[in-house]
């Protein structure tokens, strides 16, 4: 990937010299891929990396969602900066501009050119320390990012999915030509050197919602149910705080939707 004549930053430029990290994927994402970009976004913005994405619907949107809960978050676009596409992420566009910045190497109202999207990941890669594949089909963009990382000498990781899921056979793909396998925060951690476990084990860093279920579940068991019952939380909402709270390695999961505390 040749790099742009010109990048045109809205927002804080100090955060493209910031240690960054890409997380990408499909447009048509499922739910479990939604949620996953957005709780391992929210997770690696506390700890401090700005998370990097393209602002494509699916994971793009989620992965910048999370990462604006937990700290900064860079859009690289394939549009000018005064032509944000998709329309309905102009809201979150705003907000992006607010804590990190809106990134492009297009002219300022270039339209969302279709060749423009697999010439912009070049460069959410080469912000990145390391790109995160959350999901993916065989033909995805989210590949050219990936195969962009590898000629930058990034890392590149992959979330695995359904193991006959037409959503995931990119990122099983990746998986088997050599990309990290992720299925706890720690697998990133530890193969970017980021030395971030007692920040990424410290209860300080956990959101409200966070909190009140790792305070319900204890060292003998909790059920999902149960933590429903005394959250007085959403049944989505306790779902996706488990997820996180597992990635994070705070719980585990002991039988099927039984959790215990692991420290």
């Amino acid at each position: 990937g040749y790099p742009p004549l010109v990048i045109y930053v809205r927002g804080e430029k100090e955060s493209l010299n910031k240690r960054c990290f890409a997380i990408v994927g499909t447009r048509l994402a499922s739910l479990y891929g939604k949620m996953m970009a957005e709780k391992i976004a929210f997770s690696l913005a506390s700890l401090g990396l700005i998370i990097v994405s393209g602002l494509a619907r699916g994971i793009d949107t989620y992965a910048h969602k999370g990462a604006l809960k937990g700290g900064l978050t860079i859009a690289v676009l394939g549009s000018g900066l005064l032509n944000i596409y998709p329309k309905e992420n102009l809201t979150l566009a705003e907000k992006i501009a607010e804590k990190g910045a809106l990134v492009s190497e297009f002219p300022l109202e270039e339209p969302p050119f279709k060749k423009n999207f697999p010439q912009r990941n070049r460069i959410i890669s080469g912000l990145s320390e390391g790109v995160l594949v959350a999901e993916a089909p065989q033909r995805s963009g989210a590949l050219i990012t990936a195969r962009f990382a590898l000629e930058q000498n990034r890392e590149v990781f992959a979330l695995p999915g359904e193991a006959f899921s037409p959503l995931s056979k990119g990122t099983h793909l990746l998986i088997k030509e050599g990309a990290k396998l992720v299925d706890s925060l720690e697998d990133i951690l530890e193969e970017l050197n980021l030395n971030l476990k007692e920040s990424l084990q410290d209860v300080s860093f956990l959101s409200p919602e966070e909190r009140k279920i790792f305070d319900i579940i204890d060292r003998r068991g909790v059920s999902l149910e149960e933590l429903i019952l005394k959250s007085k939380l959403a049944r989505e909402k306790v779902m996706k705080t488990v997820v996180s709270l597992q990635m994070r390695n705070f719980i585990r999961e002991i039988t099927p939707l039984c959790f215990v505390k692991v420290r």
